[in-house]
């Protein structure tokens, strides 16, 4: 009986060894993995900079013909009437945006960018 249990009790102690030695190597190998990842697509963060709105300036960064990103297809970044009085006309299926100071004319349709005044 007493062979049995310490057996069972030397096992139990390499098995908990072995578990505790092989955690901090994946830990590590995962962490390297989410890093080395982090450094790779670093230079996408700086590219998307464009769209996000307290960076973006669209009489620079946007022209005619372009998509309108969809971040600013809300109605929060439509133009109100009395905004709209100073502006120019819209046609059919056309709507001013405000983004930054800057005025976007888009075709509701497919989203482009028509005209751009700052």
């Amino acid at each position: 009986m007493k062979k049995i249990l310490t057996v069972i009790t030397l096992s139990l102690g390499a098995l908990i060894t072995t578990s505790a030695m092989a955690a901090p190597q994946d830990y590590n190998r995962s962490h390297d993995h989410d890093s080395r990842w982090d450094q790779r697509n670093d230079h996408r963060s700086n590219t998307n900079d464009r769209y996000k709105n307290s960076r973006v300036n669209p009489s620079r960064d946007w022209r005619s013909g372009q998509y309108l990103p969809r971040s600013y297809d809300s109605s929060r970044y439509h133009v109100s009437n009395r905004e709209a009085r100073r502006l120019p006309n819209t046609g059919r299926y056309q709507q001013w945006y405000k983004i930054n100071g800057d005025y976007i004319l888009v075709n509701e349709r497919n989203n482009r960018i028509l005209r751009i005044i700052n």
